[in-house]
């Protein structure tokens, strides 16, 4: 590996369009592209991209030398991974959304990755499922005394951890913790 002073000149390099400083630097990194390589293989992503995973990497290294800026202090490694992944998740999306809006056979090996994300469940509820939603959580919070609101409003909505809420109800932290357990058994039946 290079120092911090000989990488940012090879990168400088790079940039002008030295061949010499941009095989050097690819070699310094060929290890990370490796990895990358090695560790998207078995995801369904890296199936999907198995044939441009090399040159996807090689194209978000070039476009990395060109947006790193030595004077914010990054070290290029971390910069570079970051990139990388970046690289590999855009092009994965792209081949994903490519694959919804055409018709494609299956693949010659027999195997049709694309199936793995027709069997994704959508996280979307319809909107009717979300008005029956609202109106079962109505329902549940009007069962709620004054003081179970208040408990679930400080550590749900605000956000408190339980000690902060145990201050502002002026009781300890085990009796909160009580109360929301059995606050979340209370909602549980009722819901």
């Amino acid at each position: 590996m290079y120092s911090l002073q000989e990488e940012n000149e090879l990168i400088r390099l790079a940039r002008q369009g030295s061949t010499t400083a941009c095989e050097k630097l690819l070699t310094a990194y060929t290890g990370l592209f490796k990895n990358m390589r090695h560790r998207y293989a078995h995801a369904p992503s890296g199936k999907l991209l198995s044939d441009d995973i090399q040159g996807i990497l090689q194209l978000a290294f070039m476009e990395a030398i060109y947006a790193f800026e030595p004077a914010r202090g990054i070290n290029f490694a971390a910069f570079l991974q970051s990139r990388l992944h970046g690289a590999i998740y855009k092009a994965f999306k792209n081949t994903c959304n490519y694959s919804r809006h055409t018709a494609h056979p299956t693949l010659p090996d027999g195997d049709d990755h694309f199936a793995y994300f027709d069997n994704l469940e959508n996280h979307h509820p319809s909107p009717e499922r979300q008005l029956l939603a609202r109106e079962k959580l109505q329902n549940i919070v009007k069962e709620l005394t004054a003081a179970e609101k208040e408990l679930l409003h400080l550590i749900y909505v605000r956000e408190l951890p339980q000690k902060a809420a145990a201050q502002l109800l002026n009781i300890t932290p085990q009796a909160v913790s009580k109360r929301k357990r059995n606050l979340i058994t209370k909602i549980k039946k009722l819901a």
